[in-house]
């Protein structure tokens, strides 16, 4: 799928060594960093000069020149190895025979222990290389800056790098995930680098759910499009397999549709990223998160009620609450005005830490018995609901206010349906 990059773009975003700029862009609407003054621009890529072009040319020759030799260097050691696996085999053997033991014991008393660590995560010798390089190349033009291996290379033989504390080595993993983080949450500078962006990883992306697709046999939708109409991305929708003969079969709207439509709302909303976590749009995204995370576990269309949590939902269903935020009252999120606590919350639910979980049959068990102990005191638990006026008294029963449905008669109830809420508990 084609991303189209035609909007041109007049923002002037600063230039940094680190590769992230916090100066705010130029007064316009023109592009996404434009629209979110005062985060922290990703600058574009300029163009290279002639000696700059000339420069990676000879870099590439002489990268292949040293690919080719570490490839028969690579080649050799293979061999080497084979051969030393090979002799180690046929010693292995000879020890297991020798001993009476199987193959498989000698393999193990053998090969020890080994311990992996995550490669991804923050290593000292990371640190230490992009410490050097902000060191290095502190005030050079693109093209004459040091290489990954030449930084490596001075940083092995730098004194101050080979007797360092533990609060200096914390100081240099400390910069570089900052650093990390505040590339991470960067906002493209140009329109163009935008739409680059979005394509390439959601290619990347889409590899992924085909992977997944075929593994596991699961189907997968996606739309997406640009956010304001200077935006130069163009929408586009993605499916496994057959999945989006859904939306012809069912709802009787082609994907193509469906995705302009999606475009002209995002562009006539138009909001940027402070305008979209607004508090109303985290409180409606929590609440719809809360009561969908709700349905999918109970198997029923039900709504969470907060204000008789603990016998609606908790004693009736066999359900909790897992990892509520502990700063975060509990209560709807259409009743917290605290943007922080709405923040809170919404990044939980997203990552997974405050989920619905089903209760085990002893913790049911034991739960409904301190329950009842308290009933049994005398304590109420939850919030009764409100006796009706005409409780007591014989009344009609209508069919949603079209008239009478029969001339049944019943009797008033004061007792409500645990499982469902007004917008007042929402």
């Amino acid at each position: 799928m084609t991303i189209a990059s035609t909007c041109s773009t007049n923002s002037t975003p600063a230039v940094s060594n680190g590769g992230v700029s916090i100066t705010q862009p130029a007064g316009n609407k023109s592009t996404w960093a434009a629209r979110n003054p005062g985060w922290p621009v990703m600058p574009p890529r300029q163009p290279l000069s002639a000696a700059e072009k000339e420069h990676c040319r000879a870099e590439a020759a002489s990268r292949q020149i040293s690919a080719a030799q570490r490839k028969d260097r690579d080649a050799l050691l293979n061999e080497a190895v084979r051969s030393l696996a090979d002799e180690l085999e046929a010693k292995v053997q000879v020890i297991a025979t020798t001993h009476n033991i199987t193959h498989e014991k000698v393999k193990k008393l053998l090969g020890g222990h080994k311990y992996y660590r995550n490669p991804r995560s923050t290593q000292l010798a990371n640190a230490i290389v992009h410490d050097k390089a902000h060191e290095v190349n502190e005030g050079r033009a693109r093209g004459e800056k040091l290489s990954l291996q030449q930084i490596r290379d001075l940083a092995r033989v730098d004194p101050k790098y080979q007797e360092m504390t533990q609060d200096e080595k914390d100081e240099l993993l400390r910069a570089l995930t900052e650093y990390r983080a505040l590339k991470n949450t960067s906002v493209r500078a140009t329109n163009s680098a935008a739409a680059r962006d979005a394509q390439s990883t959601l290619e990347h992306v889409f590899k992924i759910l085909d992977r997944l697709a075929l593994r596991t046999g699961i189907y997968v939708c996606l739309f997406a499009t640009r956010g304001h109409v200077y935006d130069s991305s163009q929408p586009f929708w993605y499916g496994t397999d057959n999945v989006m003969d859904f939306w012809e079969d069912v709802l009787d709207v082609e994907p193509d549709e469906l995705v302009r439509k999606l475009e002209q709302w995002a562009c006539t909303q138009g909001k940027n990223i402070e305008e979209r976590n607004s508090v109303e749009g985290m409180q409606r995204l929590c609440a719809r998160m809360l009561n969908s995370g709700l349905c999918i576990v109970t198997k029923k269309k039900i709504r969470i009620n907060f204000i008789n949590f603990k016998v609606a939902i908790k004693e009736k269903y066999g359900i909790d609450l897992l990892g509520w935020p502990e700063d975060v009252p509990f209560q709807s999120p259409r009743a917290i005005i605290n943007a922080e606590h709405l923040r809170t919350l919404r990044d939980a639910l997203k990552a997974g830490t405050c989920r619905w979980a089903h209760m085990s049959r002893q913790q049911r068990l034991e739960y409904q018995e301190r329950l009842k102990e308290r009933r049994g005191a005398g304590e109420v638990v939850g919030k009764p609901r409100k006796k009706r006026s005409d409780v007591g008294r014989k009344r009609r029963r209508t069919a949603g206010g079209k008239g009478l449905k029969s001339a049944t008669i019943i009797e008033s109830s004061s007792e409500e349906s645990s499982s469902t809420c007004g917008e007042d508990d929402l």
